[in-house]
């Protein structure tokens, strides 16, 4: 898939057009900008090509005085953005690449709002070189994905990932929603105890098909059903979180008004003497 097609002079004003609005100021000096439908330049490593069978759209080539400071080659085709990541991921290691665990955002898990996507870090041996990975849901079904290429400032950032603060991890697993099925979240976060997400889905579906379309969800993440119940306007679970200590769950679906449902996961642990997990805190709320 390397080398250029043969190009227009419109299809050439457009891409020279698009290389100045991707450009923006640098501390570090003027960087042009360069876009190659379905190619990559001759100075991109060899051995970072062809890695995936997902469709070749082109690729972002970014300079600075002559020298390559970045390249972004975009890909679209089918699979969910975790596996698209995964896969990409699981062929750079083999050729001898390595991920870089970075801090994720504070109260991960719970009701996924689609187009944040899934996003790793890799560099390699000599961590000179970084590439970071994002794949993101298409609205026409598949994902998108980015490969962004850096051979500049990879010692730098990981060094400060070094330097990030840890998070506590979030009891929540990650529940996506039904096809077609638009969410907004209403917060997710959690700590000392308590984890919780709320979000709000446009739907016509009635709770008890909603309840059951996560709970599978929350079953293939190794919670256990303990009970609940469903009528037409309201459904709920309770759940047993394995290999976790004392901790609880409850999913909650009512449907409060026409058109649109609203969604709870809760996760809290029993303190001894019957007390429950205390702080919560907020950590993201998206309109």
């Amino acid at each position: 898939m390397s080398g250029t097609l043969p190009e227009t002079e419109r299809e050439r004003q457009v891409r020279h057009l698009a290389g100045r609005l991707l450009t923006w100021p640098d501390p570090e000096g003027p960087v042009s900008v360069d876009l190659i439908p379905v190619g990559y330049p001759d100075d991109f490593p060899p051995e970072l090509v062809d890695l995936t069978d997902l469709r070749f759209l082109g690729s972002v080539v970014r300079r600075r005085a002559g020298s390559l400071v970045g390249i972004e080659m975009v890909f679209e085709g089918p699979g969910e953005p975790d596996a698209v990541v995964s896969s990409y991921e699981a062929a750079l290691v083999e050729i001898g690449w390595e991920r870089i665990e970075h801090p994720q955002p504070m109260g991960g898990g719970g009701f996924e709002v689609r187009g944040f996507g899934q996003m790793t870090l890799l560099a390699d041996k000599a961590k000179s070189a970084m590439i970071i990975l994002h794949a993101t849901d298409r609205e026409e079904g598949g994902s998108e994905l980015r490969v962004r290429y850096d051979p500049v400032h990879a010692p730098e950032t990981i060094r400060n990932i070094g330097r990030g603060m840890r998070h506590e991890e979030s009891m929540l697993p990650p529940l996506k929603p039904p096809p077609g099925v638009r969410l907004q979240s209403e917060g997710t976060g959690g700590g000392g105890g308590r984890w919780k997400s709320d979000a709000r889905a446009q739907t016509e579906m009635v709770p008890m098909e909603l309840e059951a379309y996560f709970a599978k969800q929350l079953e293939a993440a190794g919670w256990g059903r303990m009970t609940g119940s469903a009528d037409d306007t309201f459904a709920w679970s309770s759940w047993l979180i394995p290999d976790s200590g004392e901790w609880r769950g409850v999913l909650l679906v009512l449907a409060a008004f026409p058109g649109w449902r609203q969604l709870s996961l809760q996760a809290e642990r029993n303190m001894p003497g019957g007390r429950q997990g205390g702080a919560y805190a907020v950590s993201r709320l998206m309109g």
